[in-house]
């Protein structure tokens, strides 16, 4: 009577194989959830904090600080906005962040005309007038009372979980959708609006 052969494994062995067959792929998809962050998948491609769902903002009537007349919801209508909210005073982060949505918006060539910049003042202005030689382009309006307060509220009250100054970013359809810390990396923030740019059929 023939006997079989013996194994060349351990009996131990092959049951520990036989587990790792049907554990392995477990162990795998453990390993890539708890670290999904630090290998880079799923994570979003902007640079910026997303605002979900985007906040569809109720524009306020704003005196506007530098000429005549008021800021109107006909303002955010047709192109991009960079908006910085500061003090009654330009601080030397004021500036570094409005000299960044400068730059940004310089660098988009014949995207230029399609975003805009706005510099809302919670406040009284002091000493801005720098800006009318320095930013020709800024629209610079003042936020102040129930009225104002309402209204930069909306930002605030958006980015929340962020705290320090913000730079936000409003659509063409007048909706707050995404912001960035006031020292902002303008690479960064021009790579999300360039994308933007270039999937929007509007603005």
């Amino acid at each position: 009577m023939n006997k079989n052969p013996p194994s060349a494994f351990p009996k131990w062995a092959i049951l520990v194989a036989i587990v790792g067959v049907f554990a392995l792929p477990i162990l795998i998809a453990g390993l890539w959830y708890m670290n999904v962050n630090q290998w880079g998948v799923g994570r979003t491609m902007n640079y910026g904090h997303l605002i979900t769902p985007p906040i569809r903002l109720h524009i306020a009537t704003l005196p506007l600080i530098v000429g005549h007349g008021h800021l109107t919801s006909r303002y955010f209508r047709g192109r991009w906005t960079l908006v910085y909210i500061g003090g009654v005073k330009c601080t030397p982060d004021c500036r570094a962040a409005l000299y960044a949505t400068r730059q940004i918006r310089l660098a988009l060539g014949e995207d230029i005309r399609r975003v805009q910049r706005l510099y809302v003042v919670t406040g009284e202005p002091q000493k801005l007038g720098f800006l009318e030689v320095e930013d020709p382009d800024l629209t610079i309006v003042r936020a102040e009372g129930t009225r104002g307060g309402r209204f930069i509220h909306q930002f605030f009250k958006a980015a929340n979980a962020h705290s320090g100054e913000r730079i936000y970013l409003v659509d063409p359809m007048g909706n707050l959708m995404m912001s960035y810390p006031a020292a902002v990396n303008p690479h960064g923030l021009m790579r999300d609006l360039k994308r933007l740019l270039s999937v929007s059929e509007i603005g």
